[in-house]
């Protein structure tokens, strides 16, 4: 999940802002996603795997993008790839924008515009070549089930392009959404769904999917190996 925002903690925020439904990160915000960067690279011992990030549109996740991979890298290691998808975008519905007037559909574009200038995630390399499952936010007013579904589909794609790229080397996809996209995933991965929808600002949930054995098809079932929530020593 993504670092703590501003309008959580800064009542007048949302009132004076000119993207008063895309809050960037508070301070502490980048420090929490700096050390979920370092929790997972505490995770991921192995160097010769390729990573690719993906994350939701908005500014708060292309952030947290940013700051964990300057968490995982610490000064040096190759770059990441990492590519703008919709399908990871907060659920959009009347909790968060009250109105369709609210939702803020330009930010798809202006979030790619802006990784291909390096303003945010300079980072990181963006990947020109990836084709998102969703060109855009989904409309409003998006019921849960149908972000539980959109979210299931995103991550069946994602796997279907790993799996494919990892016949050479390893490959570790990081997601970076929103609390309710994290409650979809550990459904889609464990068939499961949590008590509560309380996640902590930068938990990290971790799922592998297993190679196929030789001679099988690319493209198993997708039968995951899921772990518990894990937050870092904020």
């Amino acid at each position: 999940r993504h670092g703590e925002r501003i309008d959580h903690i800064d009542d007048t925020w949302t009132s004076t802002s000119t993207a008063p439904y895309d809050p960037p990160l508070t301070a502490d915000g980048w420090t929490q996603a700096h050390k979920a960067g370092t929790m997972i690279r505490d995770l991921e011992p192995q160097t010769d795997s390729e990573y690719i990030m993906l994350m939701s549109p908005f500014l708060r996740c292309a952030q947290t993008g940013e700051a964990i991979h300057e968490g995982f890298h610490k000064g040096n290691g190759p770059l990441w790839r990492v590519a703008v998808e919709p399908g990871l975008s907060e659920v959009i519905n009347e909790n968060y924008f009250h109105s369709a007037a609210n939702v803020p559909t330009g930010i798809v574009a202006e979030r790619r515009e802006e990784m291909k200038m390096g303003v945010v995630c300079g980072n990181m390399a963006f990947d020109e070549g990836y084709c998102p499952v969703c060109e855009e936010l989904p409309v409003f007013p998006e019921d849960f089930q149908s972000m539980v579904a959109r979210f299931g589909a995103v991550l069946d794609r994602i796997a279907t392009r790993a799996i494919g790229e990892r016949k050479s080397k390893r490959v570790v996809v990081v997601l970076v959404t929103h609390g309710a996209g994290i409650t979809a995933l550990r459904w889609a991965t464990t068939r499961r769904l949590e008590a509560g929808n309380d996640v902590p600002y930068c938990a990290l949930f971790r799922a592998t999917l297993p190679m196929p054995a030789f001679g099988s098809t690319p493209v198993p079932g997708f039968t995951w190996t899921a772990n518990s929530l894990l937050s870092p020593n904020l």
